[in-house]
């Protein structure tokens, strides 16, 4: 059935959702700050709705939300640290309800919590809060280290340089997930909005160490790739305090669990994943030298 389905921040990180929900016939409300934005004009191109909303302007993400069936939303740390992102999502949570918004998807994280260490997490674990204080309908999804996290303006110079970086010691396994795998998952939330109602689902693809990793790239590349563990000195205080965490603490979902109980995501081990982005790890990793046997 087709519904409209408003898309906040439909020009960042997560934005092609409204491509996955255009292709499956749903009208797609896209919000962004810039509508006359390179990106904005794909997907007016592919059919979606374009239109100006803020996250710091709650009124006008109030507006976007007026007559929607669902919303999909995610943090917004990487642009504006942990206290913007707390703003922004109380902002965001409050807008839906004033517009009566039916059903909030809504991406946090799996170390959200209310005693972590990191201000990170815990303002995701607050924006959780205050979505369910409000009584406004959602589903909220929790993934763990996104695997292209690895395409970080940070790492771009050790992979130039032949080198996988890991934010952990490179022999020690890190849950990831695939940010395909994720937005599929908040498709089958929209689409099924009564399975998926009031749930929190971590949301992790594989498990594997930066060795492992290396070696899944170096089969794929015209390079072979060595795991370096990132210099925790040369990172800044933030970086520095989520890695730490990864390495002490770090995630521990259910894979085998998740993935029987949502087959429909086609969830992808590392190597398929690496298998999807080879354009950018040729265009980093290029020198021609032979594959490692």
């Amino acid at each position: 059935m087709s519904t409209t389905i408003l898309v906040a921040g439909a020009t960042g990180r997560l934005g092609l959702i409204a491509d996955l929900l255009l292709e499956r016939g749903h009208h797609v409300r896209a919000a962004t700050r810039d509508p006359d934005s390179a990106a904005a004009e794909r997907l007016r191109g592919l059919g979606a709705e374009i239109v100006r909303a803020d996250f710091d302007d709650r009124a006008s993400l109030e507006a976007a939300a007026r007559g929607a069936d669902a919303a999909f939303a995610t943090g917004t740390a990487h642009h504006v640290g942990p206290q913007g992102e707390l703003q922004h999502g109380i902002n965001l949570a409050e807008a839906l309800a004033a517009a009566g918004t039916p059903h909030l998807v809504y991406v946090s994280g799996d170390g959200a919590a209310p005693d972590s260490p990191l201000p990170l997490f815990q303002g995701k674990y607050e924006v959780e809060e205050r979505i369910r204080s409000l009584g406004l309908p959602h589903t909220i999804l929790a993934p763990v280290y996104l695997m292209e996290n690895l395409f970080n303006p940070w790492n771009l110079p050790p992979l130039r340089a032949g080198i996988l970086p890991s934010p952990i010691p490179v022999e020690q396994p890190l849950q990831q997930a695939a940010t395909a795998d994720l937005l599929v998952l908040a498709v089958l939330a929209i689409e099924r909005r009564e399975e998926f109602l009031g749930r929190r689902i971590s949301v992790a693809s594989d498990e594997l160490s930066a060795d492992q990793a290396a070696g899944a790239v170096s089969r794929l590349i015209p390079r072979s790739l060595e795991a370096q563990q990132l210099p925790a000195t040369e990172l800044p205080p933030p970086l520095q305090a989520l890695f730490g965490w990864l390495d002490r603490s770090g995630h521990a979902v259910d894979l085998d669990q998740l993935h029987a109980a949502y087959p429909e995501v086609g969830w992808h081990l590392y190597e398929q994943w690496a298998s999807t982005q080879l354009d950018r790890f040729r265009e980093l990793c290029s020198y021609g030298e032979p594959v490692a046997t």
